[in-house]
């Protein structure tokens, strides 16, 4: 009976599906795996590997990377055909200008041309652990009590992203050849009258350099500063154990711990934390940080020294943190201007480009058409009525219905957009010729959709930082990136109409020869002495000095030319204006008062656009100057197309040199 059943069964299936072959691929079928390839400058390179087990699969291989506040909103997409058995390797290249943060969970999804999903793997932590990570070097005889200060994997938010801390053992022999790869230093336990004078000089000068020195003093509070006399601080007494006046704070139960008493010998460190007891003080670009207490005999304390509050990882992210932020340092910002305080800045500019000629108001057009509603209805029958031509109302609303469109025709010429409209800025390096990048600010008329090619020179391209836009669940994106073979597209999934989107992409080769050079006498300013030499073969329509803290924009300078800048015509320099922030006294007192100016027919648009892709790349470099660094920038329309596809793009370049 139960093989007559069976055979009905299979009788039934061949009735119903013809006999078709009939596969499905579970997603055990697909191993994937993740591995970060060595640094790039600019990007996260990220080697995936896919294996299919199963039958012929077709499709696309999705990663995204889960960001701080919510759902993933990139996706990058790579066109993928996997025959039964094979194994595919290729990498996926993010902008770090288009990743906030790197600490959140990066997902891979195999969905097949029916956007059906096939397998899914997911990698927590991925960027945070396979990328870059804050060494901190530790000079004690107590090594093995001083390891927590990893914080147990914990990552630490320093300058404008997030990172896993290593730790790197010292001794007298290597200190000084590991300084430079280190950015925090913790000494505690240490007797540093053994350190040389050259030793010192090092150490010394790495701190004022943007390094983050930490010393812990406690019950060996005289040695460990013994032999560090530029940081000015004396130990005066140690308190046993329960002899400190002040046993508990908030975080920590000190009257476990013995304290030093210090001495602030110049009066330079700030008030201690309530929470961690450091004295912190600004070193050059870096800072130093001392605490009362043995870093390693608070490492020896069990879970009880710590209050309710806090546990240890906590308290020795607060301690880092405390000391990291007083730095100006080197190590705080990364080479992309999206990690950094000036990426907000340079996005913001970025956003003048296009919209400095106000051609997309509204306002007219929609007066047009309330008048024209109005008109056509009460206010066209009570004119009729009271000249006795009621009879007339049919014919009349024809007549205006017609008028009005032609009128609505008019006033619309200005806002007719028939493809995506991109402004570009291509910043290159003529110092090291290692390529450059461009800022893209996008929008499209259509409310949906829309995807651009790149021109086949670029290989990464991303979303700018803070312009991401949340999807409604994990699965949703909007921003979305895809590989085609060795081309790139991009685009989004607007949310409405005329939705502006910025973009970041680069990977290409410069394409500029040439010099740029500041030859000056005394301190840059206008009216000083000094010569601009523009040795390309660009025409610049401005050219900007930034140095000190200070920016300096002139009128244009041809290729080959030269110029003396007490000849030249200073439009704007920000010493003239109350900002602290450089940036946001270009936005705000240079563009903005331009833009005022265009309103009332003073200014061409042409010249703010100009200037707002000069600002763009200006702050893309600020970040990376150093104190004593000049940059000099020029600024030229026309530039080459990064897009090759139908649009209307208008491209600036911006060619630099940093001495």
């Amino acid at each position: 009976m139960k093989g007559r059943i069976g055979i009905l069964v299979t009788l039934l299936g061949i009735m119903f599906f013809g006999g078709a072959k009939m596969t499905v691929l579970a997603e055990e079928d697909f191993v994937i795996d993740a591995v970060m390839v060595p640094q790039a400058q600019d990007t996260y390179d990220i080697r995936l590997t896919v294996q299919n087990n199963g039958q012929d699969w077709e499709g696309i291989a999705r990663l995204s990377i889960e960001e701080r506040y919510s759902w993933y909103t990139t996706a990058y997409d790579t066109a993928l055909s996997l025959p039964q058995g094979s194994t595919k390797q290729f990498v996926v290249r993010i902008p770090r200008d288009g990743q906030e943060v790197s600490g959140g969970t990066m997902k891979v999804v195999l969905q097949d041309k029916k956007s059906q999903k096939s397998a899914e793997k997911k990698f927590d932590r991925f960027l945070l652990d396979a990328g870059n990570a804050l060494s901190l070097g530790i000079l004690s005889d107590a090594y093995s009590t001083l390891t927590y200060l990893d914080m147990g994997g914990q990552a630490l938010y320093f300058g404008s992203d997030e990172y896993p801390v290593r730790l790197v053992e010292l001794n007298q022999d290597n200190l000084v050849d590991t300084l430079d790869g280190l950015t925090i230093l913790v000494i505690d336990r240490y007797d540093t009258s053994v350190l040389t004078e050259e030793e010192v000089r090092a150490l010394e000068l790495w701190n004022y350099d943007g390094g983050v020195l930490i010393v812990g003093t406690g019950s060996y509070g005289e040695k460990t500063l013994a032999g560090l006399d530029y940081l000015a601080v004396d130990c005066e007494e140690i308190l046993k154990p329960g002899e400190s006046p002040e046993n508990v704070n908030e975080y920590v139960d000190f009257s476990k711990l013995s304290i030093a008493q210090l001495r602030d010998l110049d009066r330079r460190y700030g008030d201690s934390s309530n929470e961690t007891s450091v004295m912190v003080d600004a070193m050059g670009d870096g800072a130093a940080g001392i605490v009362p207490y043995g870093l390693s005999e608070l490492g020896e304390q069990d879970a009880s020294v710590y209050t309710d509050y806090i546990n240890q990882e906590t308290f020795v992210y607060y301690l880092l943190n405390e000391v990291c932020r007083t730095a100006d340092s080197r190590y705080a910002y990364s080479t992309s201007s999206g990690s950094s305080e000036y990426g907000n800045i340079q996005r913001r500019i970025l956003s003048v480009l296009g919209n400095s000629s106000g051609s997309l108001n509204f306002g007219a057009l929609r007066l047009i058409v309330i008048l024209y509603v109005i008109f056509a209805g009460p206010l066209l029958y009570m004119i009729l009525r009271l000249l006795k031509k009621r009879e007339l109302y049919w014919v009349a609303v024809p007549v205006t219905a017609v008028a009005g469109i032609f009128l609505v025709f008019l006033a619309g010429r200005g806002f007719e957009v028939v493809s995506t409209r991109v402004y570009s800025v291509t910043v290159e390096n003529l110092s090291d010729h290692k390529g450059g990048r461009t800022w893209l600010h996008c929008y499209d008329a259509n409310h949906g959709e829309w995807g651009l090619r790149l021109a086949e020179d670029y290989d990464y391209v991303g979303p700018c930082a803070d312009s991401y836009r949340y999807g409604r669940d994990e699965d949703d994106y909007y921003n979305h990136i895809r590989r085609e073979g060795d081309r790139l597209f991009f685009g989004i999934r607007a949310g409405s109409s005329f939705e502006d989107s910025y973009f970041c992409a680069g990977g290409f080769p410069n394409r500029s020869d040439g010099e740029l050079s500041f030859e000056y006498f005394g301190s840059v300013q206008p009216g000083g002495g000094g010569t601009v030499v523009n040795g390309t073969d660009r025409d610049f329509a401005y050219i900007a000095l930034v140095a000190n803290d200070s920016v300096y924009v002139y009128k244009g300078l041809a290729a080959g030319a030269r110029c003396d800048l007490q000849d030249a015509e200073c439009i704007y320099n920000n010493t003239q204006n109350y900002r602290s922030n450089i940036g946001y006294g270009y936005l705000y007192d240079l563009l903005e008062d331009m833009l005022v100016d265009v309103s009332r027919k003073k200014q061409k648009r042409e010249d703010v656009d100009t200037l707002a892709a000069l600002g763009v790349g200006i702050f893309s470099v600020y970040p990376e100057l150093g104190s004593n660094d000049l940059l000099i920038m020029g600024v030229t329309a026309d530039w080459d197309k990064a897009i090759d596809d139908t649009c209307g793009e208008i491209s600036y370049g911006c060619l630099y040199a940093i001495q």
